[in-house]
């Protein structure tokens, strides 16, 4: 299992991953200006928010640099391994967010985790149906577009935006936590999907 590690870079995953939960709290009171097209005026995005897109990223560049035939038709078990790292980065992530939390007495630690595995399930599940190429740009595009429509009167997240909602949300917590397992069941469980590609006669 060694070398499966070394080939998806797994341990520096794991250490961008806990920079960026220590680094969230430092960062609680930023927010980055973006305009809104629904709110009527240009809104704030907490930086808290947006900052666990970057290891959710990098997690799925690493699990996918090594090509999926290689996965695919390896002796290893490498599914098991596959959801073992998902499962291991989410533990990682909610650990890493409560200990935060509890430390600098802020909830934003565990909006972040919860973020995380949401942008996390929403990569897999892109990459899943679409490719491998499009599930780190999904989790880029996915704070960006809840800033821009998802923001009601006021600057008020409407009930889908689970990213943007607080840290006690109820149904963000529940939204991020059933993308992550669906992604990770879609891509260990589920058979890969095969594209066809136009031919071109000679």
């Amino acid at each position: 299992m060694n070398w499966w590690h070394r080939a998806h870079t797994t341990p520096l995953t794991a250490a961008v991953l806990t920079v960026t939960m220590l680094l969230v709290p430092l960062l609680a009171g930023s927010s980055v200006p973006i305009p809104s097209l629904l709110a009527g005026a240009s809104a704030t995005l907490p930086v808290p928010l947006v900052l666990p897109a970057v290891p959710a990223a990098l997690t799925l560049y690493a699990l996918n640099r090594a090509p999926p035939v290689y996965d695919t038709t390896a002796v290893r078990p490498v599914a098991q391994y596959r959801a073992a790292t998902l499962a291991a980065t989410g533990l990682l992530a909610t650990a890493l967010g409560l200990a935060a939390a509890y430390a600098t007495d802020t909830a934003a630690p565990l909006a972040a985790a919860r973020n995380l595995l949401g942008y996390l399930g929403t990569g897999l599940l892109v990459q899943y149906l679409a490719g491998h190429l499009y599930g780190p740009l999904a989790i880029a595009l996915v704070p960006v577009l809840c800033a821009l429509v998802g923001l009601g009167p006021g600057g008020r997240p409407y009930p889908w935006t689970w990213p943007l909602h607080p840290a006690n949300s109820p149904p963000a917590a529940a939204a991020s936590l059933f993308l992550f397992t669906v992604g990770i069941a879609a891509t260990t469980l589920l058979a890969p999907r095969r594209r066809q590609f136009p031919t071109t006669s000679a």
